[in-house]
């Protein structure tokens, strides 16, 4: 039996002892053979040993178990970016859900997956499959409880739901323990579409620290899918748009220009019934003329889908748009007054100005049986632009009563160019007392609206 060791010698075994735990070596003990007076003490410093060493080894777990968990926020935060930038640069929403579909089969070494998109009202197409998906995708997906959040702003959480035995039996999967995870693609509360990823049993429950990570996912690839749907609103409506710019621009260049050949023709034919051949072959003059201009505009419009002012200033070109209108309308005085400012606008407002006195005028000459008509052109130095056409015609009581629609779109014609600059328009005429068109907006040089959406056509 080893004797116990002298007082002095426990110092030493105690100077041992610190030196080994500093050199990390926390398994190090004092040798238990203290004598008495000293062996109660060996023992308390061998407990705080080996506390010491029960946190050592408590504190690398946390660690080890700290450092996965940083590396899996890591590549969630990494597959987070992936989608956001995708989303950002993509333009197939299809292809999008179809890569990240197998993104998510990878994170949790899914058997198969398949996503869906509401194709109308609780139906559900199919994007793309992958796996045992491509036998238990046929019939309609699994959705998550709610198809729609009471709050706009609350997620729907995913869930995960057994297989039913039945498919299972179907697809030759009976007796395996397979679940079928949920992944909703939501905007506002709403479900756009859904993620069905086919997993072992309780697989998802030990790796729940991808919930997150999915329920994010599908929040940015819901609202990729709302984009897209969006996107293809816009374009609709940008096509409807351009239509409806197409009928304004022959409405106002092509259309007037043919139906001043058809006020032409029908003097032409009283003229033949007075037999003045001077006044026929005039008339057959002013005419070929007309037709030459109507294919320059055809021309025009085909090339550029516009009517340039060209060159020639604003008031040079509504000039070039008096004279014409004199020429068709000869027993009809025109009066222009210009108090229009040495200031250049922007071509896109120039033609609307234009545009808005063409027709004007052309409907003057349809509807109006007036001997005056005045123009006036007025801006001043705060830019503030005024154009008034105004006749001493029949008048008008209601502008709906017209006989001819056809003929008479050309006043919502000229609202929606004024709209088009910020400006405003409005016509007013009583019965017997002449028609006034007022044409008002505001410009002032690198001073456009944002708000403003300026056009060509």
């Amino acid at each position: 039996m080893l004797q116990d060791i002298k007082p002095s010698e426990f110092l030493t075994a105690l100077r041992a002892w610190t030196q080994k735990i500093r050199a990390g070596e926390l398994s190090a003990r004092i040798p238990d053979r203290s004598p008495p007076d000293v062996s109660e003490l060996g023992q308390d410093i061998n407990f705080v040993a080996e506390m010491l060493e029960s946190l050592s080894r408590d504190a690398e777990i946390q660690l080890q178990r700290h450092t996965e968990h940083i590396a899996r926020k890591n590549k969630s935060l990494k597959i987070l970016y992936d989608v956001v930038t995708s989303i950002n640069m993509s333009r197939n929403v299809h292809e999008l859900l179809t890569r990240f579909l197998h993104t998510m089969t990878e994170l949790v070494d899914a058997r198969g997956a398949a996503v869906y998109l509401e194709a109308k009202k609780n139906t559900f197409s199919l994007i793309a499959e992958t796996g045992v998906a491509a036998t238990l995708s046929e019939g309609s997906p699994y959705l998550p409880e709610s198809v729609r959040a009471s709050d706009e702003k609350e997620a729907i959480p995913i869930r995960v739901i057994p297989i039913p035995d039945q498919i299972g039996r179907q697809c030759g999967l009976a007796g395996e323990r397979l679940s079928i995870l949920i992944i909703p693609l939501q905007y506002r509360g709403k479900v756009l579409g859904v993620y069905n990823l086919y997993i072992d049993g309780d697989q998802f429950k030990s790796d729940g620290e991808y919930e997150e990570l999915f329920t994010s996912m599908g929040r940015h690839l819901g609202i990729a899918v709302e984009k897209a749907r969006l996107d293809k609103e816009a374009n609709a409506l940008s096509i409807m748009r351009e239509r409806t710019n197409i009928a304004n621009e022959l409405h106002d260049s092509l259309a007037q220009t043919l139906a001043s050949i058809k006020y032409q023709v029908r003097v032409l034919d009283e003229t033949i019934h007075q037999e003045d051949e001077a006044a026929t072959w005039q008339e057959l003059e002013r005419i070929e003329s007309t037709i030459d201009e109507a294919h320059t505009e055809l021309r025009t419009l085909i090339a550029h889908f516009r009517m340039p002012i060209g060159e020639s200033s604003l008031t040079v070109s509504v000039e070039q748009v008096i004279e014409r209108f004199k020429q068709d309308c000869d027993d009809v005085q025109v009066y222009l007054q210009k108090e229009w400012p040495d200031t250049t606008l922007p071509p896109q407002i120039e033609l609307q100005v234009l545009r808005v006195i063409q027709e004007a005028l052309t409907n003057v000459r349809k509807h109006s049986e007036a001997d005056t008509v005045r123009v006036l052109m007025r801006g001043d130095t705060e830019g503030h632009y005024t154009i008034l056409i105004e006749d001493d015609g029949v008048g008008i009581t209601d502008l709906e009563k017209q006989d001819s629609v056809g003929e008479h779109v050309g006043i919502s014609i000229m609202q929606d160019r004024a709209d088009r600059i910020g400006g405003t328009l409005t016509v007013d005429g009583e019965l017997g007392e002449g028609v006034q068109v007022r044409f008002e907006f505001d410009y002032l040089p690198g001073d456009l609206k944002d708000d403003v959406q300026y056009e060509m056509v």
